[in-house]
Formats: structure tokens, sequence, C-alpha cells
């Protein structure tokens, strides 16, 4: 069992690691006008080419994270420095991702106990865990500045899916980083979230082989780091949600739609789909990939706006499979059977799928 274990984990963690590099690194309301913005990147550039190819993030536009969910007219902007690192990817001299956050962590709480209020504190992927780590360390600290007086802005957090994947305490060597408990903060909170994004939004049925490897384009092309750039004002109010915990703080989730699917998009970008092929194979995919999202569920729920309506999917005639949970200690809910897109039906059935849509696949 401690082998199938660490084998899961590996799996994950490798999944993960390879997603936060390619994406690093959105952005309305606020605390107050004239206020300063306290802003943590993602992911640092990786000095290898063939990983900096498919990085899609230019460092230039890091003070414009989160800008449209305060008030940024007029607001001073700071660039929190940390090595922004995920050893090895980044280097084999550069720090793991644990040590990253800690010294991100620290240098945020340095720029927050020195900068007079109000502060919007805002992140985007990697960066997203140092925020998450100080508002652990301010929760329990009697000299935290007031309620009032800080808001926190998350775009893309890298936590949403290790919660998924392990239990609160969980110690991952690949990243030297250790899974946070849920807090509950006094201070408002602001979560964008990319639709598909493996990082923020991954598959509530990870056995949906589709749905998986959408979410990976998701976050490593198409989505993730772009959350970081949204406009609140353009979510629809079916996809806002706010909570308010004990403490009376409100997190506000903004779940940012997607045009088509990510993994459509690559095929036409990178496998030059034609745009007309690329809208068939986004309608016949769109419903299978939604499948493994539990907010879909509810038929009465507002169906989301789409550009085209999905086509009938009764001529594919693909069996259903249910894949059993793996039930392994250590492993959350929701990714116990981490290794099931690798099932060889799920497998067949998603070259089955793709051959009834691309062209000069019929069979």
């Amino acid at each position: 069992m401690g082998t199938t274990i660490g084998a899961v984990n590996k799996l994950l963690a490798g999944a993960v690691a390879v997603g936060m590099l390619s994406t690093a690194g959105v952005c309305g309301t606020g605390v107050a006008a004239g206020e300063t913005a306290l802003i943590v990147p993602g992911t640092a550039p990786s000095p290898y080419k063939p990983l900096k190819a498919i990085y899609r993030f230019n460092p230039a536009t890091q003070s414009q994270i989160g800008d449209k969910y305060y008030d940024s007219a007029g607001a001073a902007r700071q660039v929190i420095p940390y090595p922004g690192s995920l050893w090895p990817l980044t280097g084999m001299d550069s720090p793991t991702l644990g040590e990253s956050v800690d010294i991100g962590t620290n240098n945020l709480d340095s720029a927050i106990r020195g900068t007079d209020g109000p502060i919007a504190v805002t992140g985007l992927s990697q960066g997203v865990l140092a925020l998450n780590a100080e508002q652990a360390r301010l929760a329990t600290d009697p000299n935290a500045p007031p309620p009032d007086q800080l808001v926190f802005i998350k775009a893309g957090d890298p936590d949403r899916v290790l919660a998924r994947a392990f239990k609160p305490g969980t110690h991952i060597p690949l990243f030297n980083y250790t899974v946070p408990a849920p807090v509950e903060s006094q201070y408002d909170t602001k979560e964008i979230v990319a639709e598909y994004d493996i990082f923020s939004d991954p598959p509530d049925r990870p056995g949906n082989l589709l749905a998986d490897l959408n979410a990976v384009m998701a976050g490593g092309y198409y989505g993730h780091s772009a959350t970081a750039f949204s406009d609140p004002a353009l979510v629809a109010p079916q996809d806002v949600t706010v909570t308010t915990n004990s403490k009376g703080a409100t997190t506000t989730t903004y779940l940012i739609r997607a045009d088509e699917l990510p993994i459509t998009r690559m095929l036409q970008q990178q496998a030059g789909l034609s745009p007309e092929m690329a809208q068939r194979v986004d309608q016949v995919l769109r419903p299978m990939v939604d499948n493994a999202y539990t907010r879909n569920d509810d038929p009465a729920a507002p169906a989301p706006q789409r550009p085209a309506a999905p086509l009938n999917l009764q001529n594919l005639d693909l069996p259903t499979v249910n894949v059993p949970s793996l039930n392994i200690p250590g492993v959350g809910p929701g990714l116990g059977p981490v290794t099931a897109p690798l099932n060889p039906i799920n497998l067949i059935n998603a070259g089955r799928i793709l051959s009834k849509v691309l062209p000069g696949k019929r069979h």
C-alpha cells in the first residue's frame, strides 16, 4: 500500500509541477480609493528553453495582476520580490516551492506591516500560496491590521487542487511543501477561478479523461494566468458566489467562463484545426467535459452562455464506464481515482470521440 500511495502522490505532484511552471503567472471594488496594492506574482520564467517556450505570461504585466478587482485608479502598486521558483523545473540551484513560498510570505508580511492601510493584496498562481500562508499567520496575530484595512485577491489558487488531493498537513516531498489546513480569516477575500483550470477548478470526477486533459490545457496554456486580468463586471451573476465565515469576513468567488474548451483551442492553434471544425469539436466534447463538474448536475440551474449549442451525442454510441474509488489513505476525497485517466477503456473512448469529429479520422 505504501508503494501505491507514493506512486499516486508522485503522479499528482508531477502533473501539478509541470502545470505550475507553464503558467505563473484577475483583476472593481476594493477596500477604499487611494489604497496600496501589494502584488505577489506567480512562478518565475524558467531558464530552460523547452519549458520557457510554454510559459505564457509576460512578467511586464505583473503590476496589473488583480487590478480590476480593487480600486486601482491612483493606487500605489508594489510587486513583492521572492524567488517564484519550482525546483527542479526552474533550475537545479533554485529554491524548492516550499522555500520560495516561505520567502514570499515573509516579504509580504513585512510589506503589509510597513504600509499604512487600506491595502489590496493580490496574487497569481504560486503567489497565491504566499497569500494563503499570510492569511493563516494574521488569523492568530493579535497585532494584525484591522479587518477593514486588508482585502486578499487570489487568481488561480493551486491550494484548491492540493486540498482536494491531500489531507491538510500532508508534506509533498517533491515540492517541499505542506498542504495547509483551511483558515478562518478575518479579511474579505476574492477568489478568481478560471473554468476548467486544473489548479483552481479541477474536475470533481477525475475519472473523466477528457476533463482531465482539458484541465491540464487550461492550466498550462489557456485560462489559468488569464484570470489575473479578467473583469468582474463581465461575470454573469450566477457565476458569482458569496459566503460569510464565523468572523464575518466574506469570500466572493468569480467563475470566469471559457468561450471554448482549452483542449479545443489547443487543437486549433497547435494542430491546425480549422475554426469550423474546432467549433464542431467543441460542441461535441463540451457536454462530456462538463459532466465531470458537479455544478452542472442540477438541471434547473441557469445554463451558462456559450457560443454554440452542443450537438446531439447519441450517435457516438459510447458505453458508460464507472471507475471505482481507490480509497487510498492520505489522499483526500475527489482525487482518489487519480490513475483513472489511464484506464484503457477511457483511452479507447477518448480516441473514438476524437475520431468522430476530426477530419481524416473516420472509421
